[in-house]
């Protein structure tokens, strides 16, 4: 009968626990003493691969069991019947209650209820709900979501509604727009008994709201919906940070980016777009050195692939670049890697697609034609990426036309896998067709695996560089992010800062924002400094504008700001030795790049919306957002001290800091650290100067890190680099110094004591 089912237990082991109803099962597996996974589906369902459950760190082609346990500790809970099922004492002083009837989950932390599946009924068994997948929960007032990828709005997710799917939302508005590009359904849970996090394994398009239905029948909850034929979902238990790391640790280690990444990579349509690109690209490494301006990097709009009006994917346009090889040669020249715009869909026109569609490689409809689809201003097909042949030809090309012209990384973009068609399908699956609209951010991985293969097949040496704009969190195993096609606004410019700091809150630590704005009008002077300011602290630091006037944004824009934009960019390169140390700490320990402060602090002083955030662990930074605003108040958190220049600051209070938009941004370093700078001559072609600042405590004992290598191999991973263990001790008179090093490579560190602190230093 509908809305009474009635569970039995049918099979059980230490961590397991199979429970049927019918034609039903639900499982529940205990994975950690903090970590359940629970399964509801029915025994015809076809069960998709999951891509993003990576917990052994896999170079997943063909995905792994959504209901596989290998690469899990597993925990084996106190078990206790109740008179209605069962009791399960579990880690973080988290007890788990199963009312057997209708399968109603329930948790309680140190005896209070934390949350709990919503009764009578909490899953949509037989379309009570309506069609699809359902899970309800309980909501309580005042309680606060974070995470869900990059949701536009406030850091704080409590009461509005997310469609979770992907969108090539060119000129968002990053207060209100939704979906924008990431298919991220986990989020963290905070409330009046602690914090929990949740992660739903699908790949189907799905909703969650948070607050926003309310209905006579049932007390106030929140609830995920999704288009799956099944549901399997994890729950995390601990602090925000315990969470966030679990969840990590749950979809695989992330990649750690080669160091020149984190310097300035420049980027812009306008140049691509014209029909003297190549002259136009030239001259903008004349400006670099006529201005003595760093730059690393220099992402590849898609217009060296065009053909007329159109973007074609893997054909160099002649006219505009006629020996791509000398082009490339003269960027490899002066250490900036080209970054090249590749996107998954050729155009009907394209001279390739006849003889793609002969050999079967792109989403079909069901009767084996190739599937069309609006895209880049024509009609187009989405290569299958399930198909071995269409990973392999992606894979081929990529190398052939790039990485073979000596090109080493690659702008995986425009991979939203724009299909919601449910004529279309995909092959490569072991059991047959499957719907592509179900498995659209696993197509997105599979683009960026066959790209991260071929780069890491040419160059086996090098840690490969890839940004993708699109993907669930298994895509952060290989590839870098950044938030999309924003506008050119101060408006946006307050919202993206909240959405790099959901970004971090969701798993994506190496993320940056298209400074300046990518769409809209040329950024005013004052606009363009305020972004690159906020760049100064975000994992990747790059300028790339589509303004509508047809011009480019650059440092030198305006003539009269461009000293400002000097000391903007000398500051960014002063700490790329501190972020390139974050990044590896980052990747160690599953933890963020950048990340608000209620992360790590619990103070009922501290905003979600704040401009505060940490950079790394020690580096605490606050930006001006707002237009005609030069002052902002910043919150130190508590039981810390918080250095600024030759000053030193109790945690628990507040500053006030004048930032000028046309130079430096001062920032806090918090006290029991070692910050690593390039004290080097700012410069096109500098050579970096590494200084080791202490910045101790006012007494007592801390311990710091400081990890560097060559910064483009995966020789650190067996030793070659240096990985320094700082022991500090602090008492009236001294800061004492001890130092171990871990790695293979000598190192003299150069250590100073902060400007603050006038202390005797010494160094052992």
């Amino acid at each position: 009968m509908k809305f009474s089912y009635d569970f039995k237990l049918s099979e059980h082991s230490g961590s397991s626990r199979v429970y049927v109803c019918g034609d039903i099962t639900a499982r529940i597996d205990f994975l950690s003493g903090s970590m359940m996974r629970v399964a509801l589906f029915r025994d015809d369902c076809k069960m998709l691969p999951t891509f993003t459950v990576d917990p052994q760190n896999e170079f997943l082609t063909e995905g792994r069991d959504k209901l596989s346990l290998d690469g899990f500790p597993l925990f084996a809970p106190q078990v206790n019947e109740t008179a209605d099922g069962e009791r399960f004492s579990l880690g973080k002083n988290v007890e788990a209650e199963l009312n057997t009837h209708n399968f109603v989950l329930s948790y309680k932390k140190d005896g209070k209820l934390l949350f709990a599946d919503r009764a009578p009924l909490a899953y949509n068994f037989q379309n009570e709900f309506g069609n699809g997948t359902y899970h309800y929960l309980t909501r309580e007032k005042g309680e606060k979501i974070y995470g869900l990828g990059d949701k536009s709005g406030s850091v704080n997710k409590a009461g509005r509604t997310f469609r979770i799917e992907t969108s090539d939302s060119m000129g968002y508005d990053a207060e209100t727009s939704d979906p924008l590009y990431k298919h991220v359904p986990f989020y963290m849970c905070e409330n009046s008994v602690g914090c929990y996090g949740i992660y739903y394994d699908t790949s189907d398009s799905a909703v969650m709201d948070f607050g926003r239905e309310i209905n006579n029948y049932y007390p106030a909850f929140k609830f995920f919906k999704s288009d799956d034929d099944c549901l399997v979902y994890y729950v995390f238990f601990g602090s925000k940070l315990e969470i966030l790391r679990q969840y990590c640790s749950l979809c695989g280690k992330q990649t750690l980016p080669p160091k020149w990444s984190f310097d300035y990579c420049a980027s812009t349509m306008a140049y691509t777009d014209a029909p003297n690109s190549e002259e136009q690209l030239y001259g903008f490494l004349r400006k670099l050195d006529t201005l003595n301006m760093s730059c690393s990097g220099f992402y590849l709009s898609s217009g060296y692939t065009s053909i007329g009006d159109l973007r074609c994917v893997f054909n160099w346009n002649y006219d505009k670049f006629p020996n791509p090889a000398r082009f490339i040669e003269r960027f490899n020249s002066e250490r900036i890697h080209l970054i090249p715009n590749i996107k998954p869909a050729f155009l009907t026109s394209h001279p390739m697609y006849n003889e793609i569609a002969e050999k079967g490689l792109f989403v079909k409809n069901e009767d084996g034609t190739p599937f069309v689809t609006e895209f880049w201003d024509g009609m187009g097909s989405y290569i299958d990426f399930t198909l071995p042949e269409g990973f392999k030809f992606w894979h081929d090309n990529v190398a052939a036309k790039l990485l073979d012209y000596g090109i080493d990384a690659t702008w995986n973009d425009n991979n939203e896998f724009d299909i919601k068609d449910t004529d279309a399908v995909v092959n490569g699956f072991k059991d047959g067709s499957v719907k592509a609209s179900r498995i659209r951010p696993i197509l997105t991985y599979l683009m960026v695996a066959s790209s991260y293969s071929a780069q890491t097949e040419k160059y086996p040496g090098k840690r490969p560089f890839l940004s993708t704009r699109s993907g669930s969190s298994a895509v952060r195993r290989l590839a870098t992010t950044w938030s999309g096609d924003n506008f050119t606004s101060f408006h946006d410019l307050r919202y993206c800062h909240y959405i790099g700091m959901t970004l971090s809150l969701s798993g994506f630590f190496f993320y940056g924002h298209d400074l300046g704005g990518f769409s809209g009008d040329m950024p005013s002077r004052e606009l363009l400094l305020r972004w690159m300011q906020h760049g100064i602290f975000e994992p990747r630091f790059t300028i790339h504008s589509w303004n509508s006037d047809g011009s480019a944004t650059m440092p030198w824009s305006y003539p009269d700001a461009i000293p400002a934009a000097r000391k903007i960019m000398a500051e960014r390169k002063k700490l790329i030795p501190y972020l390139y140390n974050s990044a590896f700490l980052s990747v160690e320990n599953d933890v963020p790049m950048t990340a608000p402060l209620l992360l790590y602090y619990g103070d009922k002083e501290i905003d979600c919306d704040s401009t505060s955030f940490l950079v790394g662990r020690d580096i605490l930074a606050a930006c001006i957002l707002d237009e005609g605003v030069n002052e902002t108040e910043v919150y130190l958190p508590k039981n810390e001290i918080w250095y600024l220049n030759d000053k030193v600051y109790d945690g628990g209070t507040s500053v006030m800091l004048n930032i000028p938009s046309d130079g430096e941004v001062p920032y806090f370093v918090r006290g029991g650290s070692v910050i690593a700078t390039d004290e080097g001559e700012y410069g096109f072609k500098s050579s970096e100067e590494l200084r080791l600042t202490v910045y101790p405590l006012m007494s007592g004992s801390f311990k710091s890190e400081f990890f560097t290598d060559d910064g483009e191999s995966f020789a650190y991973k067996t030793g070659d680099c240096v990985h320094l263990l700082f022991t500090v001790d602090c008492d009236s008179e001294y800061v004492r110094v001890r130092i171990e090093n871990s790695g293979e490579k000598s190192f003299i560190p150069d250590i100073v004591l902060c400007d603050a602190d006038d202390r005797i230093l010494t160094v052992e």
